[in-house]
């Protein structure tokens, strides 16, 4: 039986091994046959996505598809929050990104499985962070970083012909680096001023290719998972490093881990921020988390 409304796919066809738009069509094919309407936008351009809240009237959608990456989803995301009636929509990321932390989160890894839970899976609402940097504020689903860690995204992007890995070989580049920030940091009233490696805020429990940084992290909970490492050695981090994809970083003594509702990084000169894998803004900045703002389509 046909549906009034329509499921819109939202496609960035060179995100991950550039096999999205397939992806759609056949997830498109599958939708149509259990009688839903769809509508489709690809984009061309880096941009393009974040313009369906104008070319689309709400009302005529049940559901959002993005396929692409966790950048992707950054994009979108920060387009609904510009129209905040696109938030009683629920959405949901199929796993087309080289990364895909969010999808990790929500055990949700291959198409096939996104497929059917856009067809049958339940909404959950989970909580995003409004991160305030340079007068303006931009909207975090996943990660909020700087100093080494953003100095790997930079690279990173760099290596994208190297696919997945070049999360793991940008790393040990800049950690043989070794980059520092000083920087003053306040949380759960607490303030601290050091020279820091990396401050690195979650929302998920993954970031970058399956690295399990905040073990602790949940989605709705309204908290941040702010990892802190001061300044350390280049064996202290290469010795911490491999135990991020398990989770096991978290006993090493050069890390501290805290969950606090608001997070401020202040700093005299300005430094990257890596948020959501994007390169946006820089310090000084503040994040603050918003409880169960998102509607998202999972199986739990």
């Amino acid at each position: 039986m046909k549906t009034n409304q329509s499921i819109l796919f939202l496609v960035n066809p060179f995100a991950g091994k550039g096999k999205a738009l397939n992806t759609a069509q056949n997830a498109i094919a599958v939708m149509q046959q259990n009688g839903f309407d769809t509508a489709l936008l690809v984009s061309k351009t880096p941009g393009d996505l974040a313009n369906f809240v104008h070319q689309f009237k709400v009302n005529n959608i049940s559901k959002i598809a993005v396929l692409g990456g966790d950048g992707t989803m950054h994009e979108v995301i920060n387009a609904m929050m510009q129209e905040p009636t696109w938030l009683a929509v629920p959405i949901m990321l199929f796993p087309c990104g080289t990364g895909n932390a969010f999808n990790y989160d929500l055990d949700c890894l291959t198409s096939k499985k996104a497929t059917q839970l856009l067809l049958t899976g339940t909404n959950k609402l989970i909580d995003i962070a409004e991160v305030k940097t340079n007068g303006t504020s931009i909207w975090s689903f996943n990660i909020v970083g700087c100093g080494l860690v953003a100095h790997i995204n930079v690279l990173a992007e760099k290596l994208r012909w190297l696919g997945a890995a070049r999360y793991t070989i940008a790393s040990l580049i800049k950690i043989v680096v070794n980059p520092t920030i000083k920087a003053k940091i306040t949380y759960n009233n607490e303030v601290h001023y050091h020279d820091y490696c990396f401050l690195f805020a979650c929302n998920t429990r993954y970031t970058g290719k399956a690295m399990k940084m905040a073990p602790l992290a949940k989605l709705n909970d309204g908290l941040i998972d702010f990892l802190i490492v001061e300044k350390a050695s280049r064996l202290q981090l290469l010795m911490l490093f491999p135990k991020v994809f398990s989770g096991k970083h978290m006993s090493s003594p050069i890390l501290k881990y805290v969950q606090a509702k608001h997070i401020a990084i202040e700093t005299e000169t300005p430094h990257l921020v890596n948020i959501d894998g994007e390169m946006k803004g820089n310090t000084s900045l503040q994040i603050m988390m918003h409880q169960q703002k998102l509607k998202v389509i999972c199986e739990y």
